[in-house]
């Protein structure tokens, strides 16, 4: 049986924090959602999806930019973790 990855989420959190809230992390959870609360926009979306490709050495396909996938933090660990394997 194959050892699932660890992924760094404190890596995911910090970058969303520094770079998406300037800093804030306040209120930043493993359940909020980054979409609802206008954290990630359009624009923002793309900055993290590059993040994430650059960090984790992954690839984010188009058809993969889906809500679910990035809604909250927990949302992004779970689709790294899938990516990952």
């Amino acid at each position: 049986m194959a050892a699932e990855r660890v992924i760094d989420m404190a890596a995911v959190k910090k970058f969303i924090s520094d770079e998406l809230l300037y800093g804030d992390e306040q209120g930043l959870e493993p359940e909020t959602n980054l979409i609802e609360t206008g954290v990630i926009d359009s624009m923002s979306l793309l900055r993290l999806i590059a993040f994430l490709e650059e960090r984790f050495q992954i690839e984010v396909p188009d058809e993969a930019v889906l809500p679910d996938n990035f809604r909250s933090l927990s949302a992004m660990e779970r689709f790294l973790v899938q990516k990952s394997t």
